[in-house]
């Protein structure tokens, strides 16, 4: 995302799209995180992530305003291939 905000005058991307199990994944660690710290969110937090909005994918990727997909690695994802 910094990278991001940097290259494009701090916008957001359009979306972040991460598959099925990742984005899975990323809602269950935000949850405990936020239930250990007796964070209350919003309504629909699972759907956003620091802005930008959260869809399941084929890939794992930022999607710019452009439409073009820039892949990304989740840190402490283990690849299965």
């Amino acid at each position: 995302m910094r990278a991001h905000w940097k290259a494009h005058d701090n916008a957001y991307p359009s979306c972040i799209e991460l598959t099925a199990a990742d984005l899975q994944a990323l809602n269950a660690e935000r949850k405990l995180i936020n239930d250990t710290m007796n964070f209350k969110q919003a309504e629909g937090w699972e759907d956003v992530f620091h802005g930008a909005k959260l869809q399941v994918g084929a890939t794992n990727s930022l999607v710019l305003a452009s439409g073009e997909r820039v892949p990304v690695a989740l840190a402490g994802a283990v690849s299965t291939s």
